[in-house]
């Protein structure tokens, strides 16, 4: 008969939707004496409920939220100063690209 469809102790059968509604509860040790018996022992037979139990239940996690601060949070210094390196490199090195362009146009290189 297997435990797809057992009995439980009012007698009643028990069907496989049952167990897995009660997987989570298992897995949080919120189950009563005789139900985490009962589910032990459908464990120990079923393939299907040992890869549900396995398997991260990403899905029910909810979505992300953004958290503000209850109180004022200050902002980092920022520099307000003239224009830095990086600019200034990238200035040198568009002038050498057009005077290495200039050059090759007039055949030189």
């Amino acid at each position: 008969m297997g435990m797809f469809a057992s009995k439980d102790r009012t007698g009643s059968a028990t069907d496989h939707g049952d167990f897995q509604s009660r997987l989570d509860a298992y897995a949080a040790g919120d189950l009563d004496d005789v139900g985490w018996l009962m589910m032990r022992t459908h464990l120990a037979e079923c393939t299907d409920c040992q890869a549900d139990l396995r398997r991260p239940k990403l899905w029910n996690r909810a979505a992300p939220q953004r958290v503000i601060a209850g109180h004022e949070v200050p902002r980092q210094q920022t520099r307000e100063t003239a224009p830095g390196w990086t600019v200034a490199l990238g200035i040198v090195l568009v002038a050498v690209l057009v005077t290495f362009g200039i050059g090759y146009a007039l055949g030189g290189l």
